[in-house]
């Protein structure tokens, strides 16, 4: 699967007896277009795994996931058969909506630059993220949330200049959904692909069992 230059790997060597078994009994065309319906099939099945195993690590809904799920890509030379899936996203942002984590820890008007309070994010499942109290890659300033001003919409913002009340501001974002998959879902998602390979495996070598084609 792909996010830009980002890949998940889906290391299925274990499956190599089966690979196997199907190519041995097939000649290389049938072989081919056999990989290839078990490649395309996987490849459609991965929307659904993400939304269902996404969502049970990080606080986003499984048609949020979904949304950032292209279409598969099958590739077919002599090399063999691959599938890359695109999976693009924007960052979240760190406050109340849709397209944002929710968050606590707050201050009104100036008060929110030069109180002492911690913002956290309920970004996982499990627990609450207490942000840095200095955004290294904003600048190193604090977060903040001015419940004051209604343009800032209650989102987390940090300072990128020296001066407290006149520093410009930019907004702060936590985990885009398409990186998901490669950080705390990754093993879960990985099992779940390739077990659904392994059964498409399993009924094509069945069907060639059954019916020797």
């Amino acid at each position: 699967m792909a996010n830009g230059g980002v890949y998940l790997e889906i290391d299925v060597s274990d499956l190599k007896d089966r690979i196997n078994t199907l190519k041995s009994a097939m000649k290389p065309k049938q072989f081919e277009r056999a990989m290839y319906g078990i490649f395309r099939e996987t490849g459609n099945r991965v929307k659904k795994i993400l939304g269902e195993d996404v969502p049970q690590d990080y606080m986003v809904t499984k048609t949020q996931v979904r949304k950032t799920v292209g279409s598969p890509r099958l590739t077919s030379s002599g090399l063999g058969v691959g599938c890359s899936i695109p999976i693009r996203g924007a960052r979240r942002g760190i406050g109340p909506g849709r397209d944002s984590y929710s968050a606590s820890g707050s201050a009104r008007g100036w008060e929110s630059k030069t109180k002492k309070y911690r913002v956290k994010a309920k970004i996982l499942r499990s627990t609450a993220s207490t942000l840095p109290a200095a955004a290294s890659g904003y600048g190193g300033y604090p977060p903040f949330r001015n419940t004051l001003a209604t343009k800032l919409n209650n989102q987390t913002y940090t300072g990128t200049g020296d001066n407290v009340q006149r520093r410009p501001i930019e907004k702060m974002a936590g985990i885009a959904i398409p990186q998901m998959p490669m950080n705390r879902s990754q093993e879960e998602v990985q099992w779940d692909i390739k077990m659904f390979m392994e059964r498409r495996m399993d009924n094509r070598l069945q069907a060639l069992i059954r019916n020797g084609k």
